[in-house]
């Protein structure tokens, strides 16, 4: 059985040819090299003979079993066509054809096409068989070596060990001169690893490690480490984690692996080495929450070894250096058990931070007993006000408050002081005293613009939604407009206002509002106001009037959904409407060279060659040399990072070749997902629009990968497989693996409770969640609900997507309030994510009705 640590391998090893995962994702560096990033796992110790029994999760375990059940039947959904007929969608050209591979007189080239694609789109049962039955009748070695290896990569991603260990020993056996005779051997450390047959998997770690020296190292040794580990050895384990350590890897996994082995050694009473290896990540890590924790993972190494003055030396720093992150707490609690006194202050700022409010207010009270008022920052009397609400202690938090407004009326907390009693009303849900004090604000400190701004804002807003006074609110948000024009609440206010008197029919009067708003914004706020001064117009007969505000709505910001609808008025087009015909077909190498010659055209580039092969500086980067092998064993999170380093310094030195070599590389290897930010910032660094860019550059930015399965649905269905694909762009970037914080899964991001609706509704038997993640159960999946609410809301595209998003429930309402009209719905959506995800979407399709619509 396996450890935690090692399911994220195996968890991974997913469409050889086709795909990428951020479902488990490693941390990265921000935009200022800032790392974020924790150990995943917890360490398993061993038992009382010394052994470490490591447990696999039960989905997984259920694969090893002698007589186990595939745990999907692909052929319980209904979609009248068998997974063999399905197209094949060519990552190059998105050329469809068709292969049986029951065919024997097939050539086994084709077959092992076909294979190939049942792996990618997910039919992992049907493509194991397809690889078995090529390695039976091929008689070309490199066919039979490709069907063998690939036949190991699908048998070890549906937990099936014992059949990987026999495919990939074929490959080891007989054909030696294969280019993956290597990559078998790593491969199927692997699957022995799931076996729990370590030292099998050490050997062909080690065997790696010999046949191909100094390419993926690291991670080969880190393996060996956890064979060693669940051996019960110790100090062998120890070994090949440090030479894992010792060999390269990008950073972020860099940290990682160093966190782990410092674990191992606490774990094991090697405290100094411990430290030492938090020592290293100090030294290049720069985030300061981070930063932190590798500081109290010190100290707590120190603290579980009975070192106390250590520990309270280490746990020191990280309460006065990091007092305001939630390490803090932990490192304060190291020192008070310790009999160490920290300062009041502090101590409240730690406990509050960390939500411990009771035991942040008896710190702050007690700094207030024990100093003068002048030595007792304004910043304590909010943090108790703060704390005090947290506990529902309304009147001691207004007293806190005001402290600040008596006794520090030159600290620039005066004004937050002054808005914070306003919300202590409010969250005590007195909405008239709330109100009125923040009118208040308003009234006496107007030389305080920004404050006074949004104080009223506030009280605007209360007057709207909690008191339904229209016009309170509405006169409230003109004030602001009119006495703090420059001010981002005049903005916000104007639009609810405006919003407010669409819903009440009252259309003269929020035309009035939204040409303020015309006057004093730029960009997508002034597109959204020029579109509805444009309808208005439209509304009373005025078309001279609409065109000009249309134009310039379309003008002020091109890809926002109020700039495109007004295009689409200008045009005569009528919202989400089709393309006559979808073309998914193109000369793809002719469309290249052309954009080619274009990018050399618009860059300068002096390089006549093709421009998408890979540069001799690309080809020798470590980097990418690790990356591809990491991919080419199914490591593909590992992979990612390295590509992720790469296309990071490309941005970040605005190279724009590398970008656009990156961009095909990935897209060919099936890295889909990163393929269309390398194409993105290729389209980006032009200062164009996706559209004014060839079109062959727009289609790496807007693909139509698995354009086979999403048009198999699309016409069982009857809506637009453009409409579907937009959609997919949008959830997941065409990663098959990506997981939401919400739990969405798969290509289409269906949640597991909506997906065992789905199941039951198509009758797909032995449903399992994890099947979200094979591309044609997600397309199934999605073009079902899409079609459900389709056909709920009445062929109403925005309506649909807007449930897809957040549920039928809310966009009924939704719906019942804005009477259908597309732009009076999306204006009408309440939740900002799914207002952005149906601009979005509409974004999406406008461009890929451009793209791939044939009149």
């Amino acid at each position: 059985m396996l450890k935690p640590a090692f399911w994220l391998y195996t968890f991974i090893l997913i469409f050889l040819t086709a795909c990428g995962n951020n479902a488990a994702s490693l941390p990265t560096a921000d935009a200022e090299n800032n790392i974020f990033i924790t150990a995943t796992s917890p360490l398993p110790t061993p038992n009382a003979d010394g052994i470490v029994l490591i447990t696999a999760t039960p989905d997984m375990v259920a694969t090893q079993q002698a007589n186990a059940q595939p745990a999907f039947n692909p052929t319980a959904i209904d979609t009248n066509v068998q997974p063999t007929e399905i197209p094949v969608q060519s990552v190059d050209a998105q050329a469809n054809t068709s292969v049986n591979v029951s065919a024997q007189s097939v050539d086994t080239s084709a077959q092992l096409a076909e294979a190939n694609r049942l792996l990618r789109d997910g039919y992992f049962e049907e493509a194991v068989t397809a690889y078995q039955q090529i390695v039976q009748i091929a008689t070309d070695p490199a066919v039979r070596g490709e069907a063998s290896y690939n036949l190991g990569q699908a048998a070890l991603r549906e937990g099936f060990f014992d059949a990987a260990v026999d495919a990939l020993t074929l490959v080891i056996e007989e054909l030696p001169n294969s280019e993956n005779y290597a990559r078998a051997h790593f491969l199927r450390g692997d699957a022995y690893l799931g076996l729990s047959q370590w030292n099998s998997a050490i050997t062909d770690f080690q065997t790696y490690i010999s046949l191909r020296p100094g390419l993926i190292d690291s991670y080969a040794y880190e393996r060996i480490g956890d064979a060693h580990f669940a051996l019960g050895q110790t100090d062998l384990a120890l070994s090949a984690y440090n030479n894992a350590l010792q060999a390269q890897r990008t950073l972020v996994p860099q940290l990682i692996l160093q966190e782990r082995v410092a674990q191992i050694y606490t774990s094991v009473g090697q405290v100094d080495a411990a430290v030492a290896i938090y020592d290293d990540i100090l030294a290049v890590a720069r985030n300061t929450g981070y930063r932190a924790t590798i500081e109290l993972n010190a100290a707590q190494s120190y603290d579980s070894a009975g070192r106390a003055d250590d520990a309270v030396e280490r746990a020191t720093r990280v309460v006065q250096n990091y007092t305001e992150t939630t390490a803090a707490y932990d490192a304060l609690q190291i020192l008070l058990a310790n009999d160490v006194n920290v300062d009041a202050y502090r101590r409240g700022l730690i406990n509050f931070t960390y939500g411990e409010y009771p035991a942040a207010i008896d710190a702050f009270n007690t700094f207030t007993t024990e100093n003068t008022l002048d030595t007792v920052p304004a910043r304590l009397y909010l943090l108790l006000g703060r704390s005090y609400r947290e506990l529902g202690n309304w009147e001691a938090a207004r007293l806190a408050f005001q402290t600040i407004i008596e006794q520090y009326p030159n600290d620039t907390l005066f004004g937050t002081a002054l808005l914070e009693r306003g919300r202590t009303y409010f969250l005590q849900d007195d909405i008239p005293q709330a109100i009125t004090t923040y009118v208040a604000v308003a009234d006496n400190y107007a030389y305080l613009t920004e404050i006074a701004a949004e104080a009223l804002w506030r009280a605007g807003y209360l007057y709207s939604v909690r008191l339904n006074d229209t016009a309170s609110s509405r006169a409230t948000f003109t004030r602001i407009a009119n006495d703090y024009s420059t001010s981002e609440w005049a903005l916000s206010g104007l639009q609810i206002a405006a919003s407010n008197a669409i819903a009440n029919g009252e259309t003269a009067v929020a035309e009035g509002f939204y040409n303020r708003i015309a006057e004093i914004t730029t960009g997508e706020d002034r597109a959204i106001a020029l579109y509805w001064v444009g309808r208005f117009a439209l509304e009373r007969g005025d078309q001279a009037s609409a065109e000009n505000a249309f134009s310039q709505a379309s003008a002020a910001s091109a890809t926002s959904f109020y700039a495109l609808r007004a295009n689409d008025i200008l045009i005569g087009r009528e919202a989400f409407v089709p393309p006559v015909n979808v073309n998914f077909t193109f000369d793809e190498e002719a469309e290249r060279q052309q954009a080619e010659e274009w990018l050399r055209s618009v860059f300068n580039f002096e390089q006549t060659s093709d421009l998408y092969i890979l540069s001799s500086t690309l080809e020798n980067d470590p980097r990418l040399i690790r990356g591809r092998e990491l991919w080419a064993v199914g490591a593909y999170a590992d992979a990612r990072n390295e590509f992720d380093s790469l296309l990071d310094e490309a941005r970040a030195n605005s190279d724009v070749l590398t970008s656009y070599q990156l961009a095909h590389f990935l897209r060919d290897i099936g890295d889909f997902y990163s393929s269309i930010f390398a194409a993105a910032d290729v389209i980006n660094a032009t200062g164009l629009l996706t559209l004014d860019v060839p079109p062959y550059l727009g289609r790496m930015r807007y693909p139509a990968y698995y354009s086979g399965l999403v048009q198999e649905q699309a016409n069982a269905y009857g809506f637009d497989p453009l409409l579907m694909l937009s959609l997919m762009r949008q959830e997941s970037f065409f990663n098959p693996t990506a997981t939401s914080v919400a739990d969405a899964l798969g290509l289409t991001q269906v949640i597991p409770s909506t997906a065992s609706y789905i199941a039951d509704e198509l009758n797909y038997v032995n449903f399992e969640v994890r099947d979200l993640y094979r591309p044609h159960v997600s397309v199934a999946f999605g073009a079902f609900y899409l079609d459900e609410q389709l056909r709920l809301f009445g062929g109403n595209k925005a309506a649909a997507l807007a449930a897809y998003n957040a549920g039928p429930g809310f966009t009924l309402d939704w719906v019942r309030l804005s009477g259908g009209d597309i732009d009076s719905l999306v204006a009408t959506i309440t939740f900002a994510e799914t207002k952005l995800y149906v601009e979005r979407i509409y974004s999406h399709y406008t461009i890929y009705r451009e793209l791939y619509g044939t009149p």
